[in-house]
């Protein structure tokens, strides 16, 4: 089930901002590796930063997100 306000969820919520580049950073990885044969960097720091951007998405879960000034409280 949905939250009730998911529309300034989708659209103002941290946790989506950095969901979202996180699957365009990978699928930006993938889409060179591809084209190339190579990888734009070295599989180590594809990993670290994956790693530190799953995190920071957790993190971002836990805080108070304002969501563009609107209360769910509405």
């Amino acid at each position: 089930m949905l939250v009730r306000n998911w529309r300034a969820v989708l659209r103002y919520a941290w946790t989506v901002r950095l969901a979202i580049v996180i699957a365009l950073l990978n699928a930006l990885a993938i889409t060179v590796s591809i084209i190339t044969g190579a990888l734009v960097m070295p599989p180590i720091w594809l990993a670290v930063l994956n790693g530190v951007l799953g995190f920071a998405v957790a993190m971002a879960r836990l805080v108070d997100q304002a969501l563009g000034g609107r209360d769910d409280a509405e």
